[in-house]
């Protein structure tokens, strides 16, 4: 699913700034809502990830497929995770190993902006979900993190939407979409603006370098500045984490603008 195992929420333990610990909650989030929907059904998890998302799924699950296309990834969830109505599965998000309405529902969060071919990988979540099943997908939200005409930063991203290109790609496929928005408190809010809001004096002319350098130059700047950030962040980001919890982010369904997620329900008529 995700093109590179780098680019993960964690669990607390293995996060190194508040930025980090915010994405590892905000997904949690995620998964909190989708758990209102799980309740004595088969459920596909497609993108699983680290699996702690699954697991909370297998809760009140009857069964959850666990699936990701990185196999350490899988490896370490699999051994962390051994509720019997869990299963952890290999597989590609483009071809999906698995008979037709095999599942009551699926979810998918983030993972639709790395994906190469977005129409056969919603055929796909399709295919394999009832008749009345439900998908739930998110995808972070390209007004917040890019300027007009810029490509996303994030170098594991093929794409990023704004709500109407989201719910544009999902109504190609879907009948039916739903469009919410996840958003947390403003101190929440203000440290995910600045870890992802762009200066323009510096974004536009990384895209002019984009069109000029050799793929390989740019791509070896593109992964100095990764690394220089990183170091940053983990010197200045120091985790204090008592004053955080999943309480602080909620879904909304209108003033959509400034969430930092879209989350889409899928309905199949």
């Amino acid at each position: 699913m995700i093109s590179d195992a780098r680019e993960r929420a964690l669990p607390r333990y293995s996060t190194q700034s508040v930025e980090d610990y915010l994405v590892y909650l905000k997904h949690l989030a995620l998964y909190r809502f989708a758990s209102r929907y799980v309740t004595r059904k088969r459920v596909l998890d497609l993108g699983c990830g680290e699996g702690y998302g699954s697991d909370a799924l297998a809760h009140t699950a009857h069964w959850v497929v666990a699936a990701d296309r990185d196999v350490e990834t899988l490896m370490r969830a699999r051994q962390k995770y051994t509720r019997a109505n869990l299963a952890f599965v290999l597989c590609d998000a483009q071809a999906l190993p698995f008979r037709a309405a095999s599942f009551g529902m699926a979810v998918s969060f983030e993972v639709i902006e790395h994906i190469p071919n977005v129409q056969r990988y919603l055929e796909e979540i399709k295919r394999v979900s009832v008749g009345t099943g439900i998908a739930l997908v998110s995808t972070p939200n390209r007004v917040l993190r890019l300027l007009p005409f810029q490509k996303p930063w994030n170098r594991f991203h093929l794409r990023e939407y704004d709500a109407r290109g989201f719910t544009r790609v999902l109504g190609a496929v879907f009948p039916r979409v739903e469009l919410c928005g996840l958003t947390a408190t403003p101190a929440i809010l203000e440290i995910e603006k600045r870890r992802v809001r762009q200066n323009p004096l510096v974004a536009y002319p990384k895209m002019l370098a984009q069109i000029l350098l050799p793929q390989r130059v740019y791509e070896w700047l593109k992964a100095q500045r990764a690394r220089n950030q990183s170091r940053r962040t983990k010197r200045d980001g120091a985790l204090d984490v008592t004053r955080f919890t999943i309480d602080d982010f909620r879904m909304v369904e209108d003033e959509l603008k400034e969430c930092i997620n879209w989350l889409a329900i899928c309905k199949p008529d």
